[in-house]
């Protein structure tokens, strides 16, 4: 028999937990772990805080904290490149009321464009050189650094470490094509699962999530899931000599010809590429309905975090799951919070610096906050997520209730035990609390 506090607790749970993933979404870093990266076949402690430190909101904008360095091992860099992750010591703002910007949308520059849930920003496709230094045909960065990519898809430029395309490893394909990993594994950000609906990965800089390449196959939420894919096709084109908006280019401004040998800027004495359909970001094409994304590789659907539906950029990859340019978005939808650059802002910020400062009052999230709290905030749960046990923090009644998702009573905890084991509890979300206090959510994770 249904129970009417009980169908209302798990009503509430899913209400909430969707309503405010903007604030639940990010790894916080609870246990003081830190960096590694390999050196040879020895993983090294890099000794920078990984994940996200600190997670502060207003009831307009979210603002992170975070060294930019993953959880997961980072490098070698086969192409050479020297540098490591180091701490960046960002402060982003990530507006949670995403607002639908400038017809066309906003370009996104060079630099960081949004960052993940876990502290470690993205970048566009491009990076930063062309062909005979013109800028008319842009170096696809997923071509011509594809190589010095690690085993979880980044790399550093001068410490910032960032992807380019979904952070997932490179051996998470059907056809490999850098075997990186074999030596220096890395579990990265997520792993493509064709069956399952892809997590959300990180947030834009103009507000709006970022999930991974698998979603519901309707908008809806409806027919499964499937991969979703990019409407940027290449062009059907036997040599540079136009622009995809048919612009017809002087002698002087083509490009090479398509196979040609080109030597790239970096890195310096590098051996040179073939310039295959595809090197340059020209190559490419947005044909409208040929996938299921718009111009700024996103739309609006139904998502497992939004079940009201909103408006979302995917990491887009082929049908051997290795990454579909533009891999995240070449332009914003919405309006940018462009303190999120250094001055001027995009597009050409570049750099790892931001210009955010918090002029507004904030509370600081912790994982226990939640919009269904009732009364004074005078306890807490830790660590949350929890893993073995979760301890009582603070003052409160001396018995309190555990509901899961379904609003099932898993537990009653008399609080004098101060701890409680939930190793056995299944992963998810738990309400923990009674009316009088009121509640607070649990994460359990494996």
């Amino acid at each position: 028999m249904n129970h009417p506090f009980l169908t209302f607790l798990a009503c509430a749970l899913a209400g909430a937990l969707a309503a405010q993933p903007e604030l639940n979404a990010w790894h916080l870093n609870t246990d003081g772990a830190t960096g590694s990266y390999w050196n040879g076949a020895a993983l090294i402690d890099n000794g920078v805080l990984c994940d996200v430190e600190l997670v502060q909101y207003s009831a307009d904008n979210v603002y992170i904290t975070a060294s930019g360095v993953p959880r997961y091992p980072t490098g070698p860099f086969p192409d050479g490149n020297p540098s490591q992750a180091e701490d960046q010591d960002y402060l982003f703002r990530i507006p949670r009321n995403p607002a639908e910007g400038p017809t066309g949308g906003t370009e996104t520059g060079l630099g960081h464009i949004g960052v993940f849930v876990n502290g470690v920003v993205l970048f566009n496709p491009l990076d930063a050189f062309s062909y005979n230094d013109q800028g008319i045909w842009h170096q696809n960065g997923g071509y011509f650094e594809l190589d010095g990519f690690d085993c979880a898809g980044g790399h550093p430029a001068m410490g910032q470490y960032h992807h380019h395309m979904a952070p997932k490893p490179q051996d998470n394909s059907l056809n490999v094509l850098n075997d990186v990993c074999s030596n220096a594994p890395s579990p990265s950000l997520f792993t493509l699962d064709p069956e399952v609906h892809s997590p959300l990965l990180g947030f834009a800089f103009d507000g709006y999530p970022i999930y991974g390449p698998i979603g519901y196959a309707n908008p809806d939420g409806t027919g499964g899931v499937t991969r979703i894919e990019t409407s940027y096709q290449l062009r059907n084109i036997t040599d540079r000599h136009t622009l995809p908006d048919g612009t017809v280019l002087d002698p002087t401004q083509w490009g090479p010809d398509i196979g040609a040998f080109v030597t790239p800027v970096l890195p310096p004495g590098g051996a040179a590429v073939a310039a295959d359909l595809g090197a340059y970001a020209e190559d490419f094409e947005f044909v409208e309905g040929s996938g299921h994304l718009d111009v700024h590789n996103g739309r609006f659907a139904v998502t497992p975090e939004y079940p009201n539906g909103t408006y979302a950029y995917y990491a887009t990859v082929d049908a051997e799951w290795n990454p579909a340019y533009p891999y995240f978005m070449m332009s914003y939808r919405g309006v940018v919070a462009e303190d999120n650059f250094a001055p001027p802002g995009p597009p050409g910020s570049g750099g790892a610096s931001t210009s955010v400062v918090i002029g507004e009052p904030v509370e600081t999230w912790n994982g226990a906050s939640a919009v269904m709290e009732q009364g004074a905030r005078t306890w807490g749960l830790y660590p949350n997520p929890a893993t073995d046990r979760v301890e009582w923090i603070g003052d409160g009644p001396a018995v309190v209730r555990v509901f899961d998702g379904t609003g099932h009573l898993v537990e009653e905890w008399r609080t004098a035990e101060r701890a409680l084991d939930c190793s056995a509890w299944p992963a998810g979300l738990y309400l923990v609390g009674s009316a009088e206090s009121g509640f607070r959510r649990l994460m359990v994770a494996d």
